[in-house]
């Protein structure tokens, strides 16, 4: 869902089935800083993405979502980070 300044407020997906039933290709995560943004990249479809600052305290525009293959960027709202870590439902399988 977009609003009028065409951001994104909104999005979700859905698995047709248990999350222990799908068969998750690794999506290889990978994060990065850049200056405000936090750029999280993804080879495979990614459900339960979950950006975590382990050492810092760090308020972000969207710190859990369900990506494709590609990349999405989020915001830094308030927080200096340190540590960076990222993972999804791949990795708690």
């Amino acid at each position: 869902m977009w609003n009028d300044a065409e951001e994104e407020i909104s999005a979700s997906s859905v698995l047709f089935c248990p999350p222990k039933h799908f068969a998750f290709l690794d999506p290889a995560l990978c994060v990065e800083q850049k200056g405000e943004e936090i750029v999280v990249t993804a080879r495979a479809y990614a459900k339960g993405v979950e950006i975590e600052f382990p050492d810092s305290d760090v308020l972000l525009s969207d710190n859990y979502f369900d990506m494709d293959a590609g990349s999405k960027t989020v915001r830094i709202i308030r927080g200096v980070p340190g540590k960076i870590t990222v993972r999804s439902m791949y990795d708690i399988r």
